[in-house]
C-alpha cells in the first residue's frame, strides 16, 4: 500500500474512533436524563432561581420544607424539595422534578397553606441540610434514598460559605414525632434504634401516625425482623434502579 494511502486510511480510522466516542457520549447523556439524577446534575449549572427554608425547622416540631430551584436556559424550573426533621431524622422525605416557572408557584403556594418560609442563601440551605444529615447519622439514621438523587442540583453551592452554627435535637436530645404516613412498624424500628444509639431515656418519642396509638408495641418486632424491614428500603431501592 502506498504512503499517501496508509495515510489516507490512518485518518479515517482516527475519525471513526472520534465518531464512535461522540456517538458513545451523547448516548451517556441521553441515558443520563432518563435518570432524575441525571436530570439534576444537567441542571445544576443553571443560575438559582429561588431558595426557601420552612421556619418549622427552627420552631417547636423541627420539621419543614426547603425548597431550590434552578431556572433552565429553556424557560423552564429544576426544583428540589427536601423535607427536614431537625430534632431526629434529618432529610426526612426528598424529591425533585422539572417543571415551568408557574408550576412551582403553585406548589409554593399550596405549601405556605401550611407553613411559613423564609428566602434563604443557598449556601444556608445547603449547609443546614448537610449539618442535619450528620446529626441524624450519629444516631442511626442515614438521610432518605431518594437524597442521592435530588442531591445533585445543589451543583457548586459552597455550604462552608455559611457559617451559622445550627442546634438540632430537641432540649440537648433526639426527639421523634411521629408523621401520618408513619406506620407502627416504622414507629418501632425508630424507637429500637434510638435505643441503641443514645439510651432509652435519653430521648423524646410521640407515637401517631395511621396507627393512632392504640396498637403500637415497642416489642412486636423481633430482632430477625427489624433487620428485614431496615434493608427493606435499600431492596426497593434497587429495584427501581
Amino acid at each position: 500500500m502506498a504512503k499517501s494511502e496508509q495515510q489516507h486510511q490512518k485518518k479515517l480510522a482516527k475519525k471513526r474512533a472520534k465518531d464512535k466516542q461522540k456517538q458513545r457520549t451523547l448516548a451517556q447523556r441521553r441515558q443520563a436524563m432518563t435518570s432524575l439524577s441525571g436530570q439534576m446534575q444537567w441542571a445544576s449549572s443553571y443560575p438559582i432561581h429561588r431558595c426557601y427554608i420552612g421556619d418549622g425547622i427552627f420552631g417547636d416540631t423541627g420539621m419543614g420544607v426547603i425548597f431550590l430551584t434552578r431556572a433552565l436556559s429553556d424557560g423552564r424550573i429544576a426544583m428540589m424539595y427536601l423535607l427536614i426533621d431537625a430534632h431526629c431524622l434529618g432529610v426526612k422525605d426528598a424529591g425533585a422534578q422539572l417543571t415551568t416557572s408557574a408550576g412551582f408557584d403553585r406548589m409554593f403556594e399550596r405549601s405556605q397553606t401550611s407553613s411559613s418560609f423564609s428566602a434563604a442563601d443557598p449556601a444556608r440551605a445547603r449547609k443546614l441540610t448537610e449539618d442535619a444529615i450528620a446529626y441524624a447519622q450519629s444516631i442511626g439514621f442515614p438521610p432518605h434514598p431518594d437524597y442521592r438523587k435530588v442531591a445533585p442540583l445543589w451543583g457548586d453551592i459552597d455550604a462552608s460559605a455559611c457559617s451559622e452554627t445550627f442546634t438540632f435535637g430537641l432540649d440537648g436530645q433526639p426527639s421523634y414525632f411521629a408523621g401520618p404516613n408513619d406506620d407502627a412498624a416504622r414507629q418501632n424500628l425508630i424507637f429500637r434504634r434510638l435505643c441503641e444509639t443514645v439510651g432509652e431515656g435519653n430521648f423524646h418519642f410521640t407515637i401517631g401516625g395511621p396507627a393512632g396509638g392504640t396498637d403500637f408495641q415497642f416489642d412486636e418486632l423481633d430482632p430477625d425482623q427489624l433487620r428485614l424491614l431496615e434493608h427493606a428500603g435499600d431492596d426497593a431501592e434497587r429495584d427501581r434502579g
